[in-house]
């Protein structure tokens, strides 16, 4: 349960820092669209070594999709597979920033969440789908500065006995902040550390996608590794910078 104290400190990681601070993901190929990798969680006895190579393994097949085919769906059921998704896409981000500089193009990595559904006996199971593409920008074009975002959330777990009712109203409620902030802002910082808030975070965002459709725009959003110092010791999380292609 996410009850700890509000950060204090805060800051970027590079690639090195970044993958040595987070876990892995096994992935398999999805069989209905040749475009498609399916995020696993791994057995909780797994080494942290083998969690480290795991996780270099889908950021790297997520640079080397997006080079050749310049998208690719993310799909995971569970917050244990969308949390290390997000971190997989972190580092797939500077992969491909860092190796596709050619002439005065790079590229860079965005993705749009969606649900998914899938079949599991007579039942359906709801899960993320990271609609992920790379796009050109110009060398010369000016980095965002996240630090400068007006509007920054702060995502916290849900208590561990709060109702399946409680849970969706508490997203639904997150994902009316997030499109509130794309309104007045253009653009808002989504904060989660633990992979139950990054899940929060990643459903919201699905949620708000929606509301701000409804008003033209479609929301995009990126996310990138941050760590803040919480009762004296140093964490790891994820922060999504989310944003609108409204003019």
């Amino acid at each position: 349960m996410e009850n700890r104290k509000e950060v204090l400190q805060e800051k970027s990681l590079n690639d090195e820092e970044a993958i040595e601070a987070i876990e892995a993901t096994e992935i398999t190929n999805v069989k209905e669209t040749p475009k498609a990798l399916k995020v696993k969680a791994d057995p909780p006895d797994i080494s942290s070594d083998d969690r480290k190579r795991n996780v270099k393994k889908l950021a790297g097949a997520i640079s080397h999709s997006l080079r050749v085919k310049g998208e690719i769906n993310i799909r995971c059921f569970g917050n244990a597979s969308i949390g290390k998704a997000a971190k997989a896409l972190a580092i797939s981000r500077k992969y491909i920033s860092v190796q596709s500089g050619h002439g005065d193009q790079i590229l860079q990595l965005e993705c749009s969440p969606a649900f998914i559904t899938t079949k599991i006996g007579d039942g359906e199971l709801t899960g993320i789908s990271f609609c992920t593409f790379a796009s050109s920008i110009p060398e010369d074009a000016q980095p965002v500065d996240v630090d400068q975002c007006q509007s920054v959330l702060m995502i916290k777990a849900d208590e561990r006995d709060i109702s399946m009712e409680d849970k969706k109203r508490n997203v639904k409620k997150l994902a009316g902040a997030i499109a509130h902030s794309l309104e007045e802002n253009k653009e808002v910082a989504i904060r989660c550390f633990g992979n139950a808030t990054i899940g929060k975070a990643s459903k919201a965002l699905a949620i708000a996608r929606g509301y701000t459709a409804t008003r033209g725009p479609d929301l995009y959003c990126w996310p990138f590794f941050i760590v803040a110092e919480m009762n004296g010791k140093e964490r790891t999380g994820i922060c999504f910078y989310a944003y609108t292609n409204e003019i």
